[in-house]
């Protein structure tokens, strides 16, 4: 999935595998009619796809849309092969440390919140109308002395949703996008576009 700023990509194991090569748009506002069918609900999700339209079945539950024409963007090619940095970081951790600088973000002003990578310490700030915060920890990994700007909605949203205690964070510089990974596996793979400092 894109929105212009970010990119997920997920990948699940099939009960049955799937014969032949399938690949098909379905539009977000479906998709989230089945997230939430599916929270309420523990059954295995039957999925239908024809040329025009596709079904999922859950339990007594059916739904039909229509499918989004043409090719999906190659979000591969979005991805970057290398890092010249690599880190691993506690996910909750930097979760309460992003929190904690985002009080004073309101989302009228949408100010982004600073990351200073800094060997292997990396600090975090905000600075709005309304004051200053700041907040910083250890991580595992050396970064040579970096700034970077983000959205802090779009990092807490793939970190609350990684469902990871740990996660590897693969950084080239101010402007590339960050890729945050799994330690283990290659079940996701998160980008997040950074944002430019006014000054900059």
């Amino acid at each position: 999935a894109v929105d212009g700023y970010r990119l997920s990509v997920r990948r699940e194991t099939l009960e049955t595998p799937v014969q032949t090569n399938a690949r098909f748009v379905v539009p977000a506002f479906a998709l989230r009619e089945v997230e939430r069918i599916l929270s309420e609900s523990s059954d295995v999700v039957e999925i239908y796809p024809d040329s025009r339209h596709i079904l999922f079945r859950i339990g007594d539950t059916v739904l039909i849309t229509r499918l989004l024409e043409g090719e999906f963007l190659n979000y591969q090619a979005a991805i970057p092969a290398d890092a010249k940095a690599v880190i691993t970081v506690d996910v909750r951790q930097l979760i309460s440390s992003i929190e904690r600088v985002s009080l004073i973000v309101s989302e009228k002003l949408k100010t982004p919140v600073r990351m200073e990578f800094d060997g292997s310490l990396l600090k975090l700030s905000c600075i709005t109308t309304i004051g200053k915060s700041y907040d910083e920890f250890e991580y595992d990994g050396d970064v040579p002395h970096l700034e970077i700007g983000f959205n802090n909605r779009y990092l807490l949203d793939a970190l609350r949703y990684s469902k990871c205690e740990r996660m590897v964070l693969e950084i080239n510089g101010p402007l590339s996008p960050v890729k945050m990974l799994p330690v283990e596996g290659k079940d996701f793979i998160y980008l997040v576009l950074p944002v430019r400092f006014k000054n900059e």
